[in-house]
């Protein structure tokens, strides 16, 4: 079995990018990991799946051990990143596939970059309509009708999150993970110990939020920005794996995102997976992004 090596690439714009590769002697392979993780959820799917590829999966500004300068804005902004990311390693044409926020930065890239792409693979994705955060009100308890758009509101709304990176409460960010990420299978000890590490690296929570507020590629206003109309632009052969029972991204989400892209996406739904397919059931995931890219 091929050794997953870690590198480190500096962009044009001066941010470093840590990621894992795994090498093979045939196309690239692309995986961007999404919010609140890291290249290391990707570890066993870069084990397992046909040496043949050459397997690439890069911590995102401001996640893991990649730097974070400037502040990303928008979900254009890490599109900017994975363009320079692919140039300083001479990859010209590849396989590309987002997990979650990763899905829309995936999304973002194949718009602006049709020609590089081969085909696209959304793991528990975001929906094209993005991902707005309502406000809280009376006390916190109580859902607004408003959504959140200003940085500074973002920062407050997960002010208690930071505050359990900063006290290093272990403890209670596994529990977060279990609650959202670990819904049906749970990681190994070993596994558990790299994600928690993961999520206490993350600098950049708001910004990310506030990014996926402002992602909309589909038709209609999201509550936080109009829609660009450019879902229907994604004409390249895309993938979609979502399971069931994801408890961060719906199955419908998936299901709005078929409707709204059309007759190039295609949708698997994982019966009794949570929003982790790669954990809950690897060797499924696995045989779905071969299949696809080799058909």
């Amino acid at each position: 079995m091929s050794t997953i090596k870690k590198n480190t690439v500096t962009l044009k714009n001066g941010e470093k990018l840590h990621y894992r590769h795994r090498a093979g002697d045939g196309d690239a392979l692309i995986l961007l990991h999404g919010n609140m993780a890291a290249s290391v959820y990707f570890e066993e799917l870069m084990a397992e799946i046909d040496e043949h590829y050459d397997v690439y999966a890069p911590d995102m500004r401001g996640f893991g051990y990649s730097t974070y300068k400037k502040a990303a804005e928008r979900v254009g902004d890490y599109a900017n990143d994975l363009e320079s990311f692919t140039e300083k390693l001479g990859l010209e044409t590849f396989f590309l596939s987002g997990q979650a926020f990763g899905a829309a930065v995936a999304m973002r890239f194949a718009l602006d970059n049709p020609k590089k792409i081969k085909k696209l693979i959304l793991l528990s994705t975001c929906g094209v309509a993005g991902r707005p955060i309502r406000k809280r009100v009376f006390f916190n308890l109580f859902k607004s009708k408003r959504f959140i758009k200003q940085n500074q509101t973002m920062k407050e709304w997960i002010e208690p999150v930071e505050k359990y990176k900063e006290k290093k409460q272990q403890w209670i960010i596994k529990q977060m993970l279990n609650k959202y990420f670990f819904t049906v299978d749970k990681p190994t000890d070993r596994q558990y110990d790299a994600y928690i590490e993961a999520f206490m690296q993350q600098r950049n929570l708001a910004d990310v939020n506030i990014a996926l507020s402002y992602f909309n590629i589909f038709s209609d206003d999201n509550g936080v920005t109009d829609g660009t109309h450019e879902a229907k632009n994604l004409e390249l052969p895309i993938l979609m794996i979502h399971g069931d029972k994801d408890e961060v991204m719906p199955v419908g989400v998936t299901k709005f995102n078929e409707r709204a892209i059309g007759k190039n996406a295609s949708t698997e739904i994982l019966s009794g997976v949570g929003h982790m397919p790669q954990i809950d059931d690897l060797k499924k995931v696995v045989n779905l992004y071969e299949v696809f890219m080799e058909d």
